[in-house]
């Protein structure tokens, strides 16, 4: 671990972790907390400059230089080359939703989209839903062994007619972090497009889109320490070209054409705090200082992943230790890079409520149930048992937390 990385300090920027006797918060996949630095720059918005865009007196002027500045924030975050290339939503799943309608506009009957069996339905029902135009949608299927993707059926599932991929950076029901770069290339030698839900994977490590190769990325500032604003990245020239669905007064270009209605801009606002969160860690963790915030943001994000694989690590054997517990997903140790920190798993005796409840009377939260991604639940037999219990651990989690998870399933079992 890097001996730079000081959890007493990181957890100082989160004031629900600084509350006396604050609960354990191991339901981070639902949405973490949210770092001071984002309450403050929400609040600092809505006391001082709460205004529509477009205005031409003082606090319409700080508006909109706070969303530009949100922008290019945000694109230093995922290496976008572009601040005109992010969009802000309410959610990544509204979001998915309108790309989903506009990209649906330019398809015929028979066209084909590719989706996978272990992604969150927020990217499969978007695109379930253009089966009423006739597209096909074609299923990549997993190992239930592993949960990892079936990647080598993936080019028999691609054909002329394909026009688009989509698939979930990281899986937010077993943790599994899919190849995507490798599943790029195989969509752009057919022709077709990638879309990449980063959703999950967004507060546990860095992301370029252009290591990726992808042509759009959605994700949630909820997932990476700040407030509910969703985000889409797109390549400037496929947003451009794909008719969103507007009101006729909102600009023909990018990105304004994709933010139907006004912003939550208290939120948009809060993103930035959240990004400034993660600049202060990427000086914090750097052995010599970052230049620039795409450095710093960079920096910090792999700070975390390394961070991660020790809990990571410290989860699966302290989790799989446990008599009658089964993990669902990777347990190899040696390809830790291939999971994030969240492990689903189910007690023998126990329904998943009745673990999450007794985990709640000790104070730790977990969530249980489908998470939302039902169809990787029914694929391993969950679907109709009540799915499975899930830790989801972020990089102020501390080893002492993971221990009493630990001691309080062992009590149970």
């Amino acid at each position: 671990m890097n001996h730079l990385f000081d959890v007493t300090r990181i957890r100082e920027h989160f004031p629900a972790l600084t509350r006396a006797r604050a609960p354990i918060y191991l339901d981070n996949p639902a949405g973490t907390q949210v770092a001071r630095e984002a309450i403050e720059a929400m609040c600092d918005y809505m006391l001082y400059d709460n205004a529509n865009l477009g205005g031409v007196f003082t606090t319409g002027k700080r508006s909109d230089a706070m969303v530009a500045e949100a922008r290019a924030a945000v694109a230093d975050f995922l290496c976008a080359p572009s601040a005109t290339e992010i969009v802000f939503g309410s959610n990544m799943t509204t979001l998915t939703y309108a790309f989903s309608r506009a990209f649906g506009r330019t398809l015929e009957p028979g066209d084909e989209i590719v989706v996978t069996r272990l992604d969150h339905d927020a990217n499969l029902a978007p695109w379930l839903a253009l089966e009423e135009r006739g597209v096909v949608l074609r299923w990549l299927d997993v190992h239930p062994e592993d949960c990892t993707l079936d990647l080598e059926a993936l080019d028999g599932l691609l054909g002329p007619r394909t026009r688009l991929v989509t698939v979930g950076l990281a899986s937010n029901a077993v943790g599994t972090v899919n190849d995507v770069p490798r599943i790029v290339r195989a969509a752009h030698a057919a022709g077709a497009l990638a879309f990449v839900d980063a959703v999950h994977y967004t507060p546990h490590g860095p992301i370029d889109v252009g290591q990726l190769g992808c042509d759009f990325l959605a994700c949630s500032a909820y997932k990476f320490f700040g407030p509910h604003v969703g985000v889409l990245w797109g390549r400037y020239e496929l947003l451009e070209r794909f008719p969103a669905y507007k009101p006729r007064p909102v600009s023909d270009a990018p990105p304004d054409k994709w933010e139907t209605g006004t912003q939550s801009l208290e939120g948009i606002a809060g993103t930035v705090g959240a990004l400034r969160y993660l600049e202060w860690l990427g000086e914090e963790t750097a052995a010599t200082a970052p230049r620039t915030r795409r450095e710093r943001l960079q920096g910090a994000m792999q700070a975390i992943r390394n961070r991660e694989r020790e809990i990571s690590r410290a989860l699966l054997d302290g989790l799989g230790s446990v008599r009658g517990l089964r993990i669902y997903g990777s347990t190899d140790r040696e390809r830790i890079e291939g999971r994030v920190p969240t492990v689903s798993f189910t007690l023998a005796g126990r329904t998943p409520r009745q673990v999450a409840e007794h985990l709640a009377g000790r104070d730790i939260q977990v969530w249980e149930g489908n998470h939302f991604a039902p169809v990787i639940m029914e694929r391993l037999g969950l679907g109709a048992s009540g799915g499975t219990v899930r830790v989801g651990a972020v990089h102020y989690n501390t080893h002492e937390e993971i221990d009493r998870l630990v001691a309080a399933v062992t009590a149970l079992a």
